[in-house]
This record gives structure tokens, sequence and C-alpha cells, in this order.
């Protein structure tokens, strides 16, 4: 049988993404087309040039288009935290007789979530379930086929706001595309690097991008929580550009030199070849507490979104580290970790030869999407 191909969007706070892909052997994937194109991202869950973001995916296509040639009906379009809100309730059905629980009962409790839980100017992307309990009152994950007088549920309804819907299936009709699936990017992180066994407990997902940074509370099937804030990687660049006066393109490459685990005497230094062909040095340690100091901000502030969460048993979360802001600093998770005053790891998505942090987000959407058009 043939393979289906799958055409994924991420939308990033910086640039956007698409991959069309399939399900290789091992639970490889197949990548058939890629393309990348900056754009002027979001902020604060608000796109900053909207009026240009369709000749942004229209560039998008356009290159896709020159290396793969098939039509392409369907897209997958990744939903950001920031864009996003995640609303839990309890939904309870009862019996007459004890019945075998199915997945239409699941369906009916879902449908019911959805119903009494709506929320203005927001649409529902998803509900899924952080656990389930039948007569006995405890918390199972899997009821199908088990017998009771009852069904109830903890779940997690995921929606998206409707300007983002309503932004982009204008920008899918004007190419033409005849079926688009939004998916929730920190649901499809999650459920991809994580493992059956540890999502029976709450664990945590932090996702620092470019200019945006998530904080997911994970359980069962579901996110229990997300929040997100406008600030990542780029800011620490902008910050090297401002402390060093350099360009920000020089400062990222600078950015790529960085040690942080490295205390140097006053008279180290990195060298540092400007996009003008200069070779300028920059103390060592003026650089490195200028990018701990903007990590230290993005730390508290993802301590104040867990506090937020929950008080009590916080400090046993496990914690998992994703995307390109802080990953890709050599001692940047380390330094996280210190601040945050915990275990970090790194959130690696389960794919040889794939298995970066920073491809997290994507690869997980492209699961997501495979998993549903199988």
């Amino acid at each position: 049988m043939a393979q289906n191909c799958v055409t994924v969007v991420e939308i990033g706070s910086s640039k956007l993404s698409c991959i069309i892909a399939e399900r290789g052997l091992n639970n490889t994937f197949i990548i058939k087309a890629k393309a990348t194109v900056e754009y002027a991202g979001f902020f604060e869950g608000e796109f900053i040039e909207s009026a240009y973001i369709m000749d942004a995916v229209k560039t998008l296509f356009s290159q896709i288009s020159s290396t793969y040639k098939k039509k392409i009906k369907k897209v997958y379009v990744g939903v950001p935290a920031e864009f996003s809100k995640v609303v839990t309730c309890e939904e309870q059905m009862n019996f007459k007789f004890k019945h075998s629980i199915n997945e239409k009962d699941i369906d009916y409790l879902y449908s019911q979530a959805s119903e009494n839980h709506s929320v203005e100017d927001m649409e529902v992307v998803c509900v899924n379930p952080i656990s389930f309990k039948l007569d006995d009152s405890k918390n199972i994950q899997n009821p199908i086929r088990q017998k009771s007088y009852s069904l109830g549920a903890e779940l997690s309804i995921i929606m998206v706001q409707a300007n983002f819907v309503k932004i982009f299936n204008k920008i899918w009709a004007s190419l033409g595309i005849e079926q688009v699936e939004y998916l929730s990017e920190p649901l499809s992180e999650s459920m991809f690097i994580l493992s059956k066994e540890e999502r029976e407990r709450t664990c945590i997902v932090i996702d620092v991008g470019a200019r945006s940074t998530s904080v997911s509370f994970v359980k069962g099937e579901a996110l229990a929580n997300l929040t997100s804030f406008s600030m990542g990687g780029s800011y620490i660049t902008s910050d090297l550009s401002e402390a060093c006066g350099i360009s920000y393109n020089d400062a990222r490459n600078l950015k790529k030199e960085i040690v942080l685990s490295v205390r140097g005497d006053k008279d180290d230094a990195y060298e540092l070849m400007t996009l003008g062909g200069k070779i300028i040095k920059i103390p060592l340690n003026y650089v490195n507490e200028a990018v701990c100091y903007r990590i230290g901000i993005i730390a508290s502030t993802i301590n104040e979104c867990i506090r937020l969460f929950a008080k009590e048993y916080v400090p046993f979360y496990p914690i998992y580290l994703c995307g390109a802001g802080i990953t890709k600093i050599k001692g940047g998770k380390d330094y996280l970790a210190k601040c945050l005053g915990r275990n970090v790891s790194y959130g690696i998505p389960p794919v040889p030869s794939m298995d970066k942090p920073e491809l997290s987000a994507m690869l997980g959407l492209i699961n997501s999407a495979l998993n549903s058009d199988s």
C-alpha cells in the first residue's frame, strides 16, 4: 500500500516552515520536501505584520512546489502556544446497567466538554483525556472494554484564537488548498518526546523559540495547563548585539562560539570574524554574563508560570527543554537548570538522525499529522 504524505506548516515566532513527509521504517520520517521563510513573527498572541503573512506563506509554498510537484490538497497547521488556551474540566455519564465502555461513550464526553466550556472568540482544536474514572473511583488511562455503571473523565480542551483560524483559512483558500486541520503544537511536541510511562505523572515541557517560550504541563494524553510569554533566543542575540556593539548577524555568529560553562581570565576573549571580514576580540566573561543575564530573566518567568500552575509537588515534576532558543547555546541548558533550581533534560524526538531538541515541535506535528491521516 502506498504511504500517505502529509504537508505540515509550523508557525514559528520568527519563521514559517513547511515539511512534506511520510512515515519510514522503524518510526522514521521520509522528508519529501522542506522550506523555510523568515517573517515578522508574532508578539503576545498577535501577528506583528498580519497584512504580509499571506505573502510569506505564498513564498513558502512556491519554494515547496519547486521540489514537490504533486498538488497539495490538505495542510496540517501547528497552532503555537501564544494563540492557544487550555481549559480543564470534569465530565460524567451514568448507565442504567453495567456497561462495557466503548469509543462512542468517550466521544460523547468529549462533545459534552466542547459544548459546556466554549469560550468567546476561541475555537476548539481538540479534547484529550488526562484520566478516566469508573465506579471504583480509581484513575485509569484507558477505560475501553471496562465494565461500569458510570464513566467520568478529567479532560483537557485546547482552543485556538478564532482570528488565527480566520487569517489562515483565507490564505489556504487563496492557494487552492481544499482541506486544513489545525493541530496543537505544544501537545504534538509533548506527546512525541515523552513516553507513555513518563506521562503517567505530570511532566513539564519548556520550548524556548526565537521570540516565544511555552511552558506545557503534560499528564496522560493531554495538556493539564499551558502558558507562554514573548521572549526567547533572539532576545539573547539582541542583548549581545547591544552589549558588544556589533551587528545582529555578527551577534548571531558570536552566539555559536559561546561556552557558558567556561570561566575565563580577564584577558580571555572570543574571536569573531565580522561579516565585514574583520577579526575582533570580545572579553569572554563579559559575553557570558550578558547571555546568563537574559537566560536568568527567561528562567524567572518560567518559574512564575510553574508556580501559577501548582505550588505543591513542583520540585518533583521532570522538566524537558526543547526549541532552539537555549538548547543551541553550549552550556545553556545547564545554566537554565541552575536558575530554575532543578534538573532539566533535553526533550529529544525519538527519530534516528533527527534527535535534536530544536526539531521537537516540527517532528511532533509531523507525527500527529501522520497519525491523523492513517
